[in-house]
């Protein structure tokens, strides 16, 4: 007998949302359908019901929540995320939470309390982690192909926000700031490969390189403790955005350094005024005391240098990962959806619990608050 497909409602249904509705009843038809949409913008309840003609509208997100279905899909404004995860919590339902968890440390603990309390599948929407790409990243490094991780950075020069529904997003009250909406993604994959914020390996099973060169040696697998971010220090400001008023513009550029409690060091350095799409520039890595591993995303390549050997070039790991759908074609996305029906329906697990991601969400923070304060703030 074939199991019955999660019925999912969808509270926001612009261009993320809308996304997330192609995912579940187009791409995983066979286990999931739309049957509910909640939004008060017409022309987006068009696309919705272009592709799910029988969901029900509605235009109160409490109502959606507490009608006859199984899970709950939230992209609306990032100041509206804990509010609504609560409240699906408190209904019963599963949840799939957009990135971030909150804007403000408390919402994200709130969160947090109320999904660990509750027996339903909770999974925050960073959808990298689930990218065999990064997965390879995450890989390599537990099995000891950089020794010890001693530093870690991101460095994202890219073009400015994409228009959102009365610009919550260029509003720091209501999306937390340029680096709680977007650069949590980044910390959050910091902190997974120096095992900050997990509750596990945090390995899903990869998919074989396409072609890989092999490395040689004998690395050591790695068992890292449970880590967590200590201080951090950051410089922002806002140079060419000037869409809300300047007391609220969010920041369009900014750097950060950040320490975890085992001394490991971290760089975040961003900017939204630096290249066009889509020839935007995405670089993460990390160093350890026996090499390092560096993305080459336009490519799906990861580098890796081994110290002491005196590389001319890099060993050359070239992954199989394709691009998810959407503005930014993120890596895992396609991914992330399998996932979530994965946990519900087969009770497998998933690597974005509130708990793996919150540390995420809490640099993201500290940097924010940091820039604020012209100070080093303590986590």
């Amino acid at each position: 007998m074939a199991k019955a497909k999660l019925r999912i409602g969808f509270l926001g249904i612009g261009a993320m949302g809308l996304s997330h509705v192609n995912q579940f009843h187009v791409k995983n038809a066979a286990r999931a359908e739309c049957v509910a949409i909640c939004s008060r913008n017409e022309a987006n309840i068009a696309k919705a019901l272009a592709v799910a003609p029988k969901a029900k509208v509605f235009r109160d997100e409490r109502e959606l929540i507490h009608s006859d279905l199984d899970a709950v899909v939230i992209s609306t404004p990032n100041s509206t995320h804990a509010v609504l995860a609560l409240e699906t919590l408190k209904a019963g339902k599963h949840l799939f939470l957009e990135k971030p968890i909150g804007i403000t440390a408390d919402e994200c603990r709130a969160v947090l309390a109320a999904a660990e309390a509750s027996d339903r599948v909770v999974l925050v929407g960073h959808e990298l982690r689930y990218s065999p790409f990064f997965q390879k990243m995450k890989a390599l490094v537990d099995a000891g192909e950089i020794g010890r991780p001693r530093m870690v950075w991101t460095r994202e020069f890219r073009g400015p926000f994409q228009p959102k529904s009365g610009q919550w997003i260029q509003d720091a009250r209501l999306s937390g700031g340029m680096m709680v909406d977007k650069n949590c993604h980044h910390f959050d994959m910091m902190n997974w490969w120096v095992n900050a914020g997990c509750s596990g390996t945090g390995i899903l099973p990869v998919q074989k390189d396409s072609a890989s060169t092999k490395t040689g040696g004998t690395p050591v697998p790695l068992l890292l403790p449970r880590v967590r971010p200590r201080r951090v220090a950051a410089f922002g400001g806002s140079a060419v955005m000037h869409v809300v008023d300047a007391a609220h513009q969010v920041n369009d550029h900014s750097t950060v350094s950040f320490e975890y409690d085992n001394g490991v060091l971290g760089t975040l350095q961003v900017c939204l005024f630096a290249r066009d799409f889509p020839e935007e520039e995405l670089e993460m890595g990390i160093v350890g005391d026996a090499g390092s591993l560096q993305t080459r995303i336009s490519a799906i390549e990861i580098l890796q240098w081994k110290r002491g050997t005196n590389q001319k070039t890099p060993i050359v790991h070239q992954v199989h990962s394709p691009a998810g759908e959407g503005w930014g074609n993120h890596l895992g996305f396609d991914e992330i959806h399998t996932a979530f029906l994965d946990a519900v329906l087969d009770g497998k697990p998933h690597v974005t619990s509130v708990r793996d991601c919150l540390d995420g969400s809490l640099l993201a923070f500290a940097a924010e608050e940091s820039i604020k304060r012209s100070s080093t703030i303590q986590l």
